[in-house]
């Protein structure tokens, strides 16, 4: 079986010759027998480029595609899509560094055929975490996510893989709508009528949280927008906290209350918490109302960091 991994990147020169190196060097299971890297760098205009024409002289398995500009990231996965030759897909974005053994633990699911898609588990690196209080309001919205991840991975009810790390078969999808702003959420509804999503805990992708409250916003803001869209675009919403509290009432108050008792001490930030993502909501609606377009959405520049070792 082969996979074909897709980098989709935009001045990326700070993280993306570490990503491919680490991927080089990723233990696969032993059917895998080939793999494929796709590089496609948008519009780039730092030494994005030049990095992954230095990276494909060391490993012939790197192939570049070049875009004059920057269209989004749906449009660039829809140009790998028309070269990958995989049996299974894998997206990782530039600015992320798998743990290791974290590819391995992403595929190992695919040996259940019933299984269309995977999703990793996107975490900050121990030597890259930050303090304060905007650390303490993700750490709160991580810890819900993650919990809402395993919960229905053990209910056979997850619907949705994170785009910093995630697999799938290649017959899911070979088109995303280029107007959409969460790639993953649309992939992962196809995925569900496709077959199982499951959730691979022990794949770790080290990423790096925004750095400022504004940052942090306009991340979530943008994520929450996509999953409207998703709905918008295929009926149906991406299980994610922000949706299930409407339509899953009942389970997500469950996983909140699992969440506060395995550490009551985030209770001291939940409001200052809800508050927060009360305005990301009022924020992704009014986009929505406004038919604002995030296929190419504003770079998050404090995640643009070097990843620490």
């Amino acid at each position: 079986m082969k996979i074909s991994i897709i980098i989709c990147a935009y001045n990326e020169e700070s993280g993306i010759g570490r990503l491919l190196k680490n991927l080089g060097k990723q233990r696969q299971p032993p059917e895998i027998t080939d793999h494929e890297i796709i590089v496609v760098a948008s519009g780039c205009t730092d030494r994005t480029v030049l990095i992954v024409k230095e990276c494909m002289v060391e490993d012939s398995k790197i192939k570049l595609i070049q875009e004059k500009e920057r269209r989004g990231k749906a449009a660039a996965m829809n140009r790998a899509f028309k070269v990958a030759s995989g049996e299974l897909v894998v997206s990782i974005p530039a600015d992320v560094q798998p743990s290791e053994d974290g590819l391995y633990h992403l595929l190992v699911p695919f040996r259940d055929p019933t299984v269309s898609a995977v999703s990793g588990n996107p975490t900050q690196h121990p030597k890259s975490l930050k303090s304060g209080f905007l650390a303490k309001i993700a750490n709160i919205t991580y810890a819900f996510w993650v919990k809402q991840m395993k919960t229905l991975n053990d209910a056979g009810l997850a619907a949705h893989s994170s785009g910093e790390f995630m697999a799938m078969k290649a017959e899911v999808t070979k088109h995303i709508p280029e107007e959409s702003a969460a790639e993953d959420s649309y992939i992962s509804v196809m995925a569900r009528r496709k077959g199982h999503i499951i959730f691979a805990s022990k794949a770790i992708v080290y990423n790096i949280m925004p750095s400022n409250i504004i940052d942090y916003i306009n991340q979530r803001r943008r994520w929450l927008y996509g999953h409207f869209q998703t709905h918008r675009l295929t009926g149906e919403y991406p299980t994610v906290m922000d949706t299930m509290i409407f339509h899953r009432t009942k389970l997500a108050m469950s996983i909140f209350k699992e969440v506060f008792l395995e550490n009551p001490k985030r209770l001291l930030y939940f409001f200052a918490t809800a508050l927060v993502e009360a305005g990301i909501y009022a924020l992704a609606v009014t986009d929505t109302i406004m038919q604002r377009r995030y296929a190419v959405w504003p770079i998050i520049k404090s995640t643009k960091v070097k990843m620490k070792d």
